[in-house]
């Protein structure tokens, strides 16, 4: 990666460096097997469209028809595949990894708006630590407060990666093998929620009929939980445009994303 313009060229570096390799570290202790990383590229849409009536034959499934639909290991892989995350939204991602006589919590916020992301990594009192920005094939990073950024190509990382996000989608690839599913509903909201074997863990999606977003994330090993994921604070409308500046004023939004060259 590369540093934007900038006088104070090891400075900027360091904190690029800092940000990006914080994020990366996060994602490999968080990756691997259940862990997800993987992008299944799922179609967006608004969710604004009228909602059809749907019989349990059906592959489309909406949140005021899920409780008329039997979802079982059968058909629960194409009930998730049916369902679209929303094209702008905002949420609250909290990540607590459980180890012997203790657990860590990690928490972020998640904005996207015109297939622009932007993740802040938050601090234990809320406030924003560091913020990752996904924009085109460029990558963009700085630490809270500064007036310097990081800029370089985004490659491979995914952005439920960079957000401690498990890619949801995951359980639809043809060699996970659902071993129970059902509905459940948690915080009012609908949810499909999925069992399956992977990568040594046994892991529990719970999938927001309502949003189409993971609602919840449960890893175990044997019986023994190791991480848990919640998604909260979910809202639909577009964030404020304000979110996808950069710290020297330049506005992401409507504009075309540089590359790195």
């Amino acid at each position: 990666m590369k540093p934007h313009k900038n006088p104070s060229t090891p400075m900027l570096a360091a904190i690029g460096a800092a940000v990006l390799v914080g994020l990366l570290f996060l994602s490999y202790l968080l990756s691997s097997g259940a862990l997800h990383r993987r992008d299944t590229g799922i179609v967006l849409q608004n969710g604004t469209e009228n909602t059809p009536t749907v019989s349990s034959g059906s592959q489309l499934l909406t949140a005021q028809s899920v409780a008329d639909v039997t979802i079982g290991p059968d058909n629960a892989q194409k009930v998730i595949a049916s369902l679209t995350r929303p094209e702008a939204y905002s949420c609250t991602i909290e990540n607590t990894l459980y180890y012997d006589g203790g657990s860590s919590t990690l928490r972020c916020h998640r904005y996207m708006r015109e297939d622009i992301v932007r993740t802040d990594r938050l601090t234990e009192s809320g406030g924003i630590q560091s913020t990752l920005v996904h924009a085109g094939d460029t990558a963009y990073a700085w630490e809270n407060g500064s007036t310097t950024f990081y800029q370089g190509t985004w490659g491979d990382f995914s952005d439920d990666a960079a957000a401690m996000l498990p890619t949801y989608e995951d359980v639809l690839d043809e060699n996970v093998v659902v071993t129970s599913a059902g509905r459940q509903t948690i915080d009012n909201e609908p949810c499909i929620m999925v069992e399956f074997e992977q990568g040594g863990y046994r892991c529990i999606y719970s999938v927001s009929a309502a949003s189409g977003l993971l609602k919840k994330a449960l890893f175990y090993d044997g019986d023994q939980l190791v991480r848990q994921v919640i998604v909260s604070n979910l809202k639909t409308e577009q964030p404020d445009e304000k979110l996808f500046t950069l710290p020297n004023g330049e506005k992401l939004l409507g504009e075309e994303t540089q590359d790195d060259g």
